[in-house]
């Protein structure tokens, strides 16, 4: 009996020392999902607003086989579609970067009808 007392006590001293590094382990597991979830719906509302400017574009009737119409995304836009598709508040450089790291990913940043705000300096949105 009085080995298991003993068990019984080395377990909770055991506990009581971990807790607090399992806690900040936790802590940290759940930081980095919510980074993650975060990083997913801002992707995602890129990609919509990219998608709805391709197809914006496509659906213009061509006129003249010489003028090409131009793809016009935004930072504007992925800010709209975050808000409206995902209820979430994204930073205009946050949608800046992603928005830059899509159109590359995608290869329609070579493309030389693409208008976007995306790549211009951060200075010249000062609020």
């Amino acid at each position: 009996m009085a080995w298991f007392v003993g068990t019984v006590l080395l377990v909770a001293l055991l506990a009581a020392l971990l807790a607090p590094r399992l806690l900040r382990l936790e802590q940290e597991r759940q930081e980095r999902r919510a980074d993650e979830h975060y990083r997913k719906q801002l992707q995602a509302a890129t990609d919509h607003a990219i998608t709805t400017a391709v197809r914006a574009r496509l659906a213009e009737p061509v006129v003249d086989l010489h003028v090409t119409i131009p793809m016009r995304v935004s930072v504007g836009d992925v800010i709209a579609r975050a808000l409206e598709d995902f209820a979430l508040e994204v930073p205009r450089d946050h949608a800046a970067a992603m928005l830059r790291h899509r159109l590359e990913f995608r290869g329609h940043a070579r493309w030389p009808d693409l208008i976007t705000d995306a790549f211009d300096d951060e200075e010249d949105h000062t609020p």
